[in-house]
């Protein structure tokens, strides 16, 4: 948190106050702009005492200052921030309806405002988290680019970008959370490589933009955990059981780290977490003695791993596919595995919404998910009509839509049949292939469209 300015500093610079204080969803209110009037010192002195309340989050008395400087200093230069801060005031109180009508009559008495992007951001938010409350979750049509690397660099790139796609729907950058040897957000779950990403949000926040970070949930290399919370592999050719560098989802002090780190990234402002790990959880993963034991527990059934899938040849060189050759044993822990594992992730999907409601979660899941889902299953752990239970708001699915094996259109129709409404459908594009897109924008039937800089880019390292 950063610290405030001092009155002193602001009468010798004329300015009212600011301060960045990275709460959910909200860049840090913009320096007011430079007046050319002095600003009295009890004026001042008002609207300090009102952001010092507000940092100490004691909002009901940060509340009372800023509205006791509109009414006892009518035609201060202060007004348009104090106002501003009434409106960010009952947002941190979680007073939604009052607070989306403070950002809506800010942006009518002050038009030409710093603030009046980030408004109507705010103003956008509220109305998804008041209807998300009422039962009425509202979908948004999302189009937007994708941009890999250092957030920091990532800024530079996006507005020219942005500007190439012209198809309708609410901006949206997704930018990389994290790296090859750790990660762009302050967090002790993982290495630090630079804090880039609230600086990143913050930046595209001031334009109007909402942010998306990229980040693995599970295939974590470099997370900070001991050797029994990662996750055990059966080799079928070697016949034995080794841990991987992903993570035990069935260990519950594994989960309370992977909580931790979510709620980490959530306090940089981003507005939605991107997971694309294909696979979540393969055929062969998650065999912990953790797992095997609460699977015993429910089906009185010990769980060997060799018993899963046979063997093709008595050499053992060879592994059939899963969704052709697996055993009853299999589809049963297969689908036990499946729910189990999105269970959890539920868990952590409803420990960020709690302190963070408006964070959004989008699952890029593999083509196969759409039109094979049982290999889908087998191969990768993903189930549509699962996962649409269990957290995610939006499904993105990698397609070119050069001609192929499957129809991009008919694909994307299936998908909107299998998760019930079109704007919850988000379709990735090569940028190379952005303006045939955006020619066709009509086929996409509504569905939102993210373009890539480059195919490798939603890769995992």
């Amino acid at each position: 948190m950063k610290k405030f300015v001092t009155k002193i500093d602001l009468v010798r610079m004329g300015l009212g106050l600011f301060v960045c204080l990275g709460i959910a969803g909200c860049a840090a209110p913009r320096p007011p702009a430079v007046s050319s009037v002095p600003i009295p010192p009890v004026q001042l002195e008002a609207f300090d005492e009102g952001m010092k309340a507000y940092e100490e989050r004691d909002y009901g008395k940060a509340l009372r200052q800023f509205q006791a400087v509109i009414l006892r200093f009518p035609g201060s230069p202060l007004l348009e921030e104090a106002q501003w801060m009434i409106g960010k005031s009952y947002e941190s109180a979680n007073e939604f309806d009052r607070a989306l009508k403070e950002y809506q009559s800010f942006i009518a008495n002050f038009p030409k405002s710093a603030h009046r992007y980030e408004a109507a951001l705010r103003i956008d938010f509220l109305e998804d988290v008041l209807q998300r409350q009422r039962g009425k979750r509202s979908f948004q049509r999302y189009v937007g680019v994708i941009l890999a690397g250092d957030p920091e660099k990532a800024v530079g790139r996006w507005e020219k970008a942005l500007n190439d796609v012209t198809v309708e729907g609410t901006r949206v950058v997704v930018i990389q959370g994290y790296g090859s040897n750790g990660v762009y957000f302050k967090t002790h779950q993982a290495p630090v490589i630079r804090e880039t990403v609230a600086g990143a949000v913050k930046a595209a926040h001031q334009r109007g933009y909402k942010v998306w970070v990229h980040i693995p949930v599970r295939h974590l290399p470099w997370f900070k955990v001991p050797g029994e919370e990662r996750d055990i592999r059966y080799d079928p050719v070697r016949k034995r059981l080794a841990p991987t560098d992903a993570l035990d989802f069935f260990n519950p002090a594994t989960l309370e780290r992977l909580v931790q780190f979510a709620l980490d990234l959530a306090a940089t402002g981003t507005d939605g977490f991107v997971i694309d790990e294909d696979p979540l959880i393969g055929p062969w993963e998650g065999l912990g003695p953790t797992a095997q034991a609460a699977f015993l527990l429910d089906f009185g059934e010990s769980l060997e791993p060799e018993r899963l899938i046979p063997i093709a040849d008595s050499a053992g060189r060879k592994v059939p596919a899963p969704e052709s050759s697996g055993t009853p044993l299999f589809w049963k822990w297969t689908g036990w595995k499946n729910r189990q594992v999105l269970g959890r992730m539920a868990e952590v999907i409803k420990a960020v919404r709690d302190r963070y409601p408006l964070v959004d979660w989008i699952r890029v899941v593999p083509i196969s998910a759409v039109t094979q889902p049982h290999m889908a299953l087998a191969r990768s752990g993903i189930d549509l009509l699962e996962e649409k239970l269990h957290g995610f708001d939006y499904f993105a699915i990698a397609s070119s839509v050069e001609s192929g094996p499957d129809n991009p259109f008919v694909v994307l129709d299936r998908m909107m049949n299998l998760i019930g409404d079109p704007k919850r459908a988000i379709v990735l594009v090569p940028m190379t292939q952005a303006h045939w897109a955006v020619s066709h924008r009509n086929d996409f039937q509504g569905a939102g469209l993210l373009f890539s800089e480059a195919e490798e880019e939603r890769k995992t390292p």
